[in-house]
Formats: C-alpha cells, sequence, structure tokens
C-alpha cells in the first residue's frame, strides 16, 4: 500500500515545480537598457524590447525601418521605482534574463552612479556578466537606433564586447570588484552614435560604436581618454590586441604596418628608500601585414629597426595613457595599488587611505621587447621592380 501511495504521489511532487512559470508570450524581453538623469534629481530607466512578430511571423522581404525592437520609458525617484513605473507601461512581464547591454547617459555618469549600480548588482534579475558602456548625450537615444545589418542596437554593442579590438570589456561583475579596492576607480567603453555618410540612410539607421574610455573614480565620470590612449589601457590591462601599428622607418616618408600577434605584460612593484616603483615589462611579437616602403623585409638590419621602431611606438603609446590616467585624472584604473598591496602588505597599509595622493607619486619605469616573427613571403613592396628594391 505505501508503494502504490508513493507512485502516486510522486508525479505530483514533479508536477508541482512548474506552478510559478510563465510562458514566453506573457514574458517583454528586454535585449538592452539606457538609464539617464532626469530633472528634479530622477532616473529614467529606458529598456529596448524585442518584438516577436520579427522571428514569428515567417514573412520576407519585410521593411527594415520597423525595426525588431521597440522602446519604453520609466522615470522614478530612484532605479527601483523607474523600473516598477516602467512596468505599468508594458502589460507583458519584464524579462531581464536576455538583456546582457546597460548604458549609463554621462549626464548621470558624471553626477555618480553608485546607486543604479548598487541595485545592478544585489538586483538577481540582471545578469552579473552584463557589459557596462557610458554614452555621449542621452543613453536612451542610442537604443533608438536601427542597424543595417544587425536586428538591433543592442546587438550591436554585444557583439563589441565579445569582438572588439579597440574598447575596453567591463561587466557588473568587474565594478563589484573594483568599488571594493582602495582606488575605487574603474573605466568603462564610451560610445555615440556613429555618423553614417550613406545619405540614402535616415540618421537613425546607423549603430552606436566605440569611441573611447569613460575614467571613473569613485563612481563619477572624471574624464575620458581617446582611442589611442585607450589601446594603450588594453595593453596595461593585459588585453593584447591585434590592432596595426605603423613605423615610418628612419629617412622614408611611407610606413610599414604591423599587427601584434601575441605579448604579455608583467608587473613588478618595487619599495626603494620609500620610493614607490612600478617596473612593466612588455614582451610583443607581431607580424608585418603591409610595406609601403621600397625597404627589403629580408633583410635582418631592416627587421632589426623596425622592431625598435615599433618598441618605440608601442612604448609612446602606454606612456601617454599613462600620463592621462596617473597624472591629470590621478585615476588606477590598471591595478598598480592591488599589486604593492599583495607584494608589501604593511607599507600598503600606511598609504591606502590615501591612495588616489600616492598614485601619481609612483615612478613608471616601462620596457618594451618587440620581435617580428614574420614579414611576408617577399622581401620589397608588391609590384615593384626588383632593381628599385632597397636593400639595407
Amino acid at each position: 500500500m505505501k508503494r502504490t501511495l508513493l507512485v502516486i504521489l510522486l508525479p505530483v511532487f514533479i508536477l508541482s515545480g512548474c506552478w510559478d512559470s510563465i510562458e514566453i508570450q506573457n514574458l517583454a524581453i528586454i535585449t538592452a537598457a539606457a538609464i539617464d538623469s532626469e530633472e528634479n534629481h530622477k532616473v529614467k530607466v529606458s529598456v529596448q524590447i524585442f518584438i516577436p512578430r520579427t522571428i514569428t511571423s515567417g514573412e520576407s522581404g519585410e521593411d527594415p525601418s520597423l525595426g525588431s525592437t521597440f522602446v519604453r520609458e520609466g522615470i522614478g525617484k530612484n532605479l527601483a521605482e523607474a523600473i516598477s513605473v516602467l512596468q505599468t507601461n508594458i502589460p507583458r512581464k519584464l524579462f531581464w534574463g536576455q538583456c546582457k547591454i546597460f548604458i549609463f547617459g554621462q549626464d548621470l555618469a558624471k553626477t555618480g552612479i553608485r546607486k543604479e549600480l548598487d541595485f545592478l548588482i544585489r538586483h538577481p534579475a540582471p545578469r552579473i556578466n552584463s557589459n557596462l558602456y557610458v554614452s555621449e548625450g542621452k543613453a536612451s537615444n542610442l537604443l533608438k537606433l536601427i542597424p543595417p545589418l544587425e536586428r538591433y542596437s543592442g546587438e550591436v554593442l554585444s557583439k563589441f564586447s565579445q569582438h572588439q579590438e579597440v574598447g575596453v570589456d567591463t561587466t557588473l561583475s568587474d565594478i563589484s570588484k573594483d568599488l571594493t579596492e582602495a582606488s575605487q576607480s574603474f573605466s568603462l567603453p564610451y560610445i555615440k552614435r556613429l555618423k553614417s555618410d550613406e545619405y540614402a540612410r535616415k540618421s537613425y539607421e546607423t549603430i552606436p560604436t566605440i569611441v573611447g574610455t569613460a575614467i571613473f573614480k569613485k563612481d563619477k565620470m572624471i574624464g575620458n581618454i581617446d582611442l589611442e590612449e585607450t589601446r594603450g589601457l588594453l595593453w596595461l590591462s593585459r588585453k593584447i590586441q591585434k590592432s596595426t601599428v605603423s613605423i615610418k622607418p628612419e629617412e622614408n616618408e611611407n610606413e610599414v604596418i604591423m599587427m601584434p600577434t601575441s605579448g604579455s605584460v608583467r608587473f613588478k612593484p618595487q619599495i626603494i628608500n620609500n620610493q614607490w616603483i612600478m617596473n612593466i615589462q612588455i614582451q610583443v611579437a607581431a607580424s608585418i601585414i603591409q610595406n609601403e616602403t621600397f625597404l627589403s623585409l629580408l633583410q635582418e638590419d631592416v627587421i632589426t629597426k623596425l622592431e625598435k621602431g615599433l618598441e618605440n611606438k608601442l612604448r609612446d603609446r602606454i606612456s601617454k595613457t599613462l600620463e592621462k590616467i596617473q597624472k591629470e585624472y590621478q585615476a588606477d584604473v590598471v591595478g598598480f595599488g592591488r599589486r604593492f598591496h599583495q607584494k608589501y602588505p604593511e607599507q600598503w597599509k600606511k598609504v591606502k587611505d590615501h591612495w588616489d595622493e600616492k598614485f601619481p607619486e609612483v615612478d613608471v619605469k616601462l620596457s618594451v621587447n618587440a620581435t617580428i616573427k614574420r614579414s611576408g613571403d617577399i622581401g620589397g613592396p608588391a609590384a615593384l621592380p626588383e632593381e628599385e628594391v632597397i636593400e639595407n
């Protein structure tokens, strides 16, 4: 009898686990969200919601200007209230499971985003691996763009996060760690609407694109760096990218273009006679992808000169970035403090409460060693007569 009762009740227990499930047709799937400041210290949340008809209709030749998403907004005295108001404007239940993009408007970023970050990190709905951005102007405007290639602007930013070779990649998880460190400094990709020269397209038929990096100090945006300085930051962040580097050899008006293929960055903190020193050693291997000069790349001395040129170019680029974040912004977005803390815990205790003042005083010693691994199958530039190639 007991065995029979167990068999009868078992299916009941199994089915009871789905009592609170919601059918997909009752969900509003959010693909990206924007957070902006409003008057009277209020905050506006805008969400990009996927339109199911674009995948269920099965029709071809649909007008692309209709888009795959629409945007709804909610305003409140805080982010929690704004989302609550937003829900009243949408008949379906908001679903955040597919939202991996959060964009902060520049005005809000400059006044501080700690409250908004606290909600996003604390609330179980937003994903902890969601990517964060700062927009030039209102963040909500970027959600309304209709890309010519991807389905919606949130998808564009998602792919930039996966494959972008010039922008930093920062998630909610990264921010939650950075804000617990002494410097409380971090960086986010800085984005804006790409202006298109295609006259056949409307102004909103374009994409958001990365134009640099926003620098934050204690939850407030204090400035930004351009794309070239961002590339230097990527090296310091150990995110070796495949961006091109152009070198102009001595006594040449044209350039040799190279692409780093691998590399490593080592940080070695030192304290000598109370002088804090950060030794940064960079190893990089590169391939030549274009030769605009008349030089033969089969000559060893030519390759040696190009390697020195690459070292100087990378050293200048990284030094320029360090000058900006260390001297101008005084924001330790590269983690110097963490490394000194690990090696010199006792000395660190004396400076951790005023690391913002100590960080600009750190003496940075930067060394770069470059090796050209591949110069191509030909020595001189393609389509150049052999007698015009310069051998040395």
